[in-house]
Formats: C-alpha cells, sequence, structure tokens
C-alpha cells in the first residue's frame, strides 16, 4: 500500500503550514550567488524574478557593468554606461523591461582512454519582457530550440527539434506599503534551494529535485517576501500545462525561505512535496515526491572566497503493480561549490557533489566533480568552460561508470 495513503490530513500540512509561517521572519540572495561576496545579498533590485534570475532591471544591468565584468584597469561610470542598457543602448520607458539571452556551447565527452565525441549545444534563445503597471506586473519569455528543454515546448513537432518554448509567462501583483510581497500566478521558477545556473547538477537535476531554471518551471500560484534580513517564496504547483497528457503534471507545493546571518553569511530551508498520477521521468504509477533540504552561502570576509552549500533529502513513493515494484525509495543529493575571484570578471570554481538512491533492487550511489573557470569579459558577454568527471551508477546491480566532459560555452545577453 502506498505510503501516501498512511499520512493523516495534519501531517500532509505540516510542511505547508510551517513554510508559510517562517516565510515572514526570513533575507534576499542574488542570481549569481556568489555576489554575496559583494554583500550583495538582494535579487529585487536586479532582477524582475524576486528569487533572481532571468530578466534583469536597470539597476541590474549597471551592477553587471560596474562589478561583474573585467574593467581592465578603469573605474566604474558615475553614471550607468548607455551600452550596459537593452541591446547596448536601446532606451525603454519606465513601465518597460527588455532583454535576452544566448547561450551556445560544444560539448566534449568520453570515458577515460576512449574514443571522444564533440556535439554543439544550442542552450538559450530567448526574448524576455516585463511590463509594469503601477502594482500590476506582466512577464513572459519566448525562444527556440533545436532540441532539448522539452518540458517548456509550446509547440509538439515528433521528431523533437524544432520548437518555440516558453520558460516563464507570469502575471502579478506587489503587494504591500512598500512592495515586499510579490503574488505571482503563471509558469513559474520552481521556489527551492540556490538557484544555480548550472541546471544539471545534482541538486537541480530533472532526475533528483527537478529544480533547475532551464525546464522545470511549473505553472501555479506563488507568493515572495523580501525583506531586511530574511526572504522567501512559497508556490502552489498545480501542473506543467505544457505537457500532455494530464496524469502527468505533478500537483503540490515547493518553497523556501533563507535568513541573513551577517553581510557576508545566509542560510535557509527548502521543501517540496508533489504528486502526480504518472511520474514524467520514471513512468510509475501514483507517485508522490518529497524533497526537503538545507542551503547556505558564505564568504569569506576579506578574501575572494566564496562557499555555497545544499543538501536534499528525496523520498519517493510509488503504487506497486505488477510491472512496477513500487514502495518507497529514499535518496539524498549533496553539493558543495568554493568559487574564488582574484580579478574582477575572472571566477575560478571547483564543484564536488554526491547523489545516494534508494531502488527496488539496492542502493546506487554517483559522484561528480567540477572545475570551472569563467570570464565576464566584456559588456553582456561571458566566457566559461566546465571539466567535468562523473561517475554514475543507473542500476544497484550494475557498476558506476565514469565519464569525462569538457564544455566550452559562449553566454551573450541583449
Amino acid at each position: 500500500m502506498l505510503a501516501r495513503r498512511a499520512w493523516g490530513p495534519a501531517l500532509r500540512l505540516l510542511p505547508f503550514l510551517a513554510l508559510l509561517a517562517s516565510i515572514f521572519w526570513a533575507r534576499p540572495a542574488s542570481a549569481y550567488p556568489w555576489m554575496i561576496r559583494h554583500e550583495y545579498q538582494g535579487c529585487v533590485p536586479c532582477h524582475a524574478d524576486p528569487s533572481g534570475a532571468g530578466l534583469l532591471t536597470e539597476y541590474g544591468r549597471a551592477m553587471g557593468e560596474n562589478i561583474l565584468r573585467s574593467r581592465y584597469g578603469s573605474k566604474p561610470p558615475d553614471e550607468p554606461a548607455i551600452y550596459a542598457r537593452f541591446l547596448f543602448g536601446v532606451p525603454t520607458p519606465d513601465w518597460l523591461l527588455l532583454g535576452g539571452s544566448v547561450r551556445n556551447g560544444v560539448w566534449i565527452t568520453g570515458a577515460p582512454g576512449g574514443p571522444f565525441s564533440e556535439k554543439f549545444l544550442q542552450m538559450e534563445a530567448d526574448l524576455k519582457a516585463q511590463i509594469t503597471l503601477k502594482r500590476f506586473r506582466a512577464y513572459g519569455s519566448l525562444g527556440y530550440m533545436h532540441e532539448g528543454a522539452v518540458y517548456t515546448q509550446l509547440t509538439s513537432n515528433t521528431n523533437g527539434a524544432g520548437n518555440l518554448v516558453s520558460r516563464e509567462h507570469w502575471i502579478g501583483l506587489d503587494l504591500g506599503e512598500d512592495k515586499p510581497f510579490l503574488l505571482r500566478a503563471g509558469r513559474i521558477d520552481i521556489p527551492f534551494g540556490i538557484r544555480n545556473d548550472e541546471h544539471d547538477l545534482f541538486v537541480r537535476n530533472t532526475a533528483t529535485t527537478r529544480t533547475n531554471i532551464n525546464e522545470s518551471q511549473q505553472d501555479g500560484v506563488a507568493l515572495s517576501y523580501t525583506g531586511q534580513s530574511v526572504r522567501g517564496e512559497v508556490m502552489a504547483i498545480l501542473g506543467n500545462y505544457q505537457v500532455n497528457p494530464d496524469t502527468f503534471r505533478e500537483r503540490g507545493y515547493a518553497g523556501f525561505v533563507e535568513l541573513s546571518l551577517a553581510p557576508w553569511a545566509a542560510a535557509g530551508l527548502s521543501s517540496l512535496v508533489t504528486y502526480a498520477g504518472t511520474d514524467i521521468i520514471y513512468q510509475t504509477p501514483h507517485t508522490i515526491r518529497q524533497v526537503h533540504g538545507l542551503f547556505t552561502r558564505l564568504s569569506a570576509p576579506k578574501t575572494p572566497l566564496v562557499i555555497l552549500a545544499e543538501a536534499d533529502a528525496m523520498v519517493t513513493s510509488s503504487e506497486t503493480t505488477s510491472s512496477n515494484p513500487g514502495g518507497t525509495q529514499p535518496g539524498m543529493v549533496g553539493m558543495l561549490q568554493a568559487d574564488v575571484e582574484p580579478t574582477q570578471g575572472v571566477h575560478l570554481g571547483a564543484t564536488g557533489e554526491t547523489w545516494v538512491q534508494g531502488t527496488s533492487t539496492g542502493t546506487t550511489k554517483s559522484f561528480s566533480s567540477y572545475l570551472t573557470a569563467q570570464w565576464f569579459f566584456a559588456p553582456h558577454a561571458d566566457l566559461r568552460v566546465d571539466f567535468v568527471t562523473q561517475s554514475l551508477q543507473v542500476s544497484a546491480t550494475v557498476s558506476p561508470g565514469l565519464t569525462l566532459y569538457v564544455l566550452p560555452q559562449l553566454h551573450l545577453y541583449l
């Protein structure tokens, strides 16, 4: 019998009530989580999304020019540079934000001692816009993907290629005297954990927590709060209406809170519970997913070092059928990341992560490590190279396989 049938109504509501209660006493984080080294803990001044990432505000564009990219000995201007604007200088009215992002790379992969293969990756080609009329907002993105990002598709081509995608689209209302609350409805990034760019990390992967900003967005209603020492967001998940049929749509809740411990330190907790008639990844019937975790961002004072860490416990329950062993399967994912900025605009990083997953045949253990070099070399542009070693165990009865890959990528934002 499914574990969910044994839950009482009170137990089912406890995580949601605890999260909703705590959201009113928790501080903002940054789209690049390592921006905490500059004591920038606020997403709201720089991004349209109160939890970070996505469309930049005018202030966010100015910060990108002044403290993000290499200055080559020149001082930041007193006034934002014209080329920091949309399309390197196109003026827009105060009520309109426009932006876009293009990210491409080459994936070079293989096993130790074996042949390597190369593949061009078109990661992102999206336009984004927000209209603000007093307290009302309307936000949307539209892009093209030759392949991939399947859960964001607006079109359904049988060959899976050449699709229009919309990762986010929502309407919102700013609430409160100083607008600390934002109530949104639509397709929204899942509020959970550290909002990383690296969507394939175990803590963000579609095979684990399903909380990345590449294609894990869901339709629902979200309430965010941004205060002086606390930030948080909770979302009622109503399903991804860009996938069919309805049995694949997850419904439940997700949310996080983060408390500022110091200008250079913050810590938070996350929680997610969903139910689907059929799990879209594993095809298991009547599946409940629970993910609960802790995260922290720390900047060593007076040093260029930032530490990011996250650990999430996972419990998945599904119904037992003739073709599915069902039952409850626990798991855990964890990440530890160090970022060093030896000079403005240049970042060197190292990441280690683990994924332990219970299955019907035993326990699998997977590991990966990343070495990263990233250079914000010009306005609206950065280069990045990741060197990755991954030991992925897909079955408890099969030994893990070791894979090496290199991923150079170029990112341009409009």
